[in-house]
Parts: structure tokens; sequence; C-alpha cells
């Protein structure tokens, strides 16, 4: 009698330890298929002078292109290759920094933000972001923000090797048969376009999805207690 009331707990039990892996492994691909955004990174404190990208190649060994905004607010920003888009842009001088949030259609490796004062901020993402929140100065009197440089590196178009044929060559070989399709060398085809980082078609993390996954491992687990507590009243 009590293999029989043991054998139905035992299978509900590996089912629903079953279930409760499948929703944890679903979580994890949702988070790995979002976007990795830059927010609330750490800044390093520039203390002195008045730097610009370039400044700063020497000491992260990259080569920055600069896009600087002089009278920052809100707006959209760009060089020709950068843009970015400010937000919430708050501005002050009496004790409280300003801050921004930022967006842009390319990766960033670092934002500048130059205070009224020596109190600077340098704002380094690695990987890329593109975007952040609450970016700003450094505390004290008089730290407004007095102008924003954005850092980035902009990868450079491929190149073609000159020895590319210009054309097909017009004469075939004439053991080759007729039904054979032609082919054509050196030249490098359009990538189809990418399809977007998603898993199971939701886009990122979103709080509806993770909702929707955490929902379906707590009912697994309350799943498994029940079986477990039901198995213990058909011993008793």
């Amino acid at each position: 009698m009590t293999v029989q009331t043991q054998a139905p707990a035992r299978h509900a039990t590996r089912l629903t330890l079953a279930l409760a892996a499948i929703a944890g492994l679903i979580l994890a691909m949702f988070y790995m298929a979002s976007p990795v955004l830059g927010t609330h990174v750490t800044p390093t404190p520039i203390n002195s002078g008045n730097p610009t990208c370039g400044d700063f190649d020497d000491q992260f060994g990259q080569t920055w292109t600069q896009l600087k905004v002089e009278s920052p607010g809100n707006g959209i920003f760009t060089d020709g290759t950068l843009t970015v888009t400010i937000t919430n842009f708050v501005n002050s001088s009496s004790g409280t920094p300003g801050s921004f949030n930022w967006s842009s259609n390319i990766g960033v490796d670092a934002v500048f933000v130059k205070a009224g004062t020596d109190k600077h901020n340098l704002y380094v993402y690695n990987p890329e972001a593109t975007s952040d929140t609450g970016l700003g100065p450094q505390s004290g009197t008089g730290n407004g923000i007095s102008h924003i440089s954005f850092c980035y590196d902009a990868d450079p178009p491929p190149s073609v090797p000159a020895s590319v044929p210009a054309s097909v060559p017009a004469s075939v070989p004439a053991s080759v048969p007729g039904s054979v399709e032609g082919s054509v060398g050196g030249g490098t085809g359009t990538p189809a376009a990418s399809l977007p980082n998603t898993a199971l078609g939701l886009a990122g993390s979103g709080p509806l999805a993770t909702i929707f996954f955490g929902a379906v491992l707590i009912a697994s687990l309350g799943a498994l207690a029940y079986a477990n507590v039901a198995a213990v009243r058909r011993r008793s």
C-alpha cells in the first residue's frame, strides 16, 4: 500500500522539477537576449583642466572621436556619424550638480561631463553603450554642467581589394556543360538584414515576460509542495 501512494508522488515530483527547470531556463534565455545598456556607470573623477576625448586615448588605449555639446540641454545633437538624444536635462549651480539622460544611434565609449568648476566626471563604457541615465559632474557649489563630450570610435568601412576583377570574363571553357549554372567570383554579397535580438518573439527581458515566466516557476514550485504534502497525508 505504501508503494502505491509513493509512486504517484514520485511521478508528480519529477514532473514538477522538470517544469521548474524549463521555466528557469526560459528566464535565463530572456536575460541573455536583452540588449546591454549602460545604466548608472560609476564615473571617474577628473579634477583639473578641460580635456577632450583625444586626451584620454593613451589612458584607455583607444582613438576616440568627439561629439561636443557646447550648450547642453534637451535635444538631438549630431556630427553626421554619432547622433545623441539628451533628455531630462537639469542644470544647477547651487550645490546640487546638474544631471541628464542620453541615448545614441551607435555605441559610445565614454561621456565626459565638464563642470562649471574643476569637479568633472568621466563615464567609461566597456562594452560600448547606447544609453545611460543620471549623468552629471561631481557634487559641489557651482558645479553646473558646462558642456558634454561624447567619445566614440566609428568603425571604418570595409575596403575592397584592388585585385577584384571588374567583370566576369566573357569566355567560358567549351568543356563546361551548358546546363551548369555560371558563378561569379571575387565578389562579396550583401548580407541579409539581421533579425532583432529577441527570444521567443519577445524583445529583451520586458516586465511582462519576466512576470509570466516567474509565475510559471512559482506555480511549478507550488505544485511540487502540494505533491509532497499529498504524499505525506496518504502515508498517514
